[in-house]
């Protein structure tokens, strides 16, 4: 299923594209990353922030 994550170490998830909300996040207001993976490794999450 896809489902949209921030990449910015908030670990923020969403099922509807957006962008991160976290007032702590570095990545706070952009866009959030698409992901379809079905175990919850965010492994799209993982190839961003490398």
């Amino acid at each position: 299923m896809t489902h949209y994550i921030c990449t910015g170490g908030c670990e923020g998830v969403s099922d509807k594209v957006g962008v991160c909300q976290d007032e702590h996040c570095p990545k706070r207001s952009m866009p959030l990353t698409e992901c379809n993976c079905t175990d919850n490794s965010h492994p799209d999450a993982q190839k961003q922030t490398e």
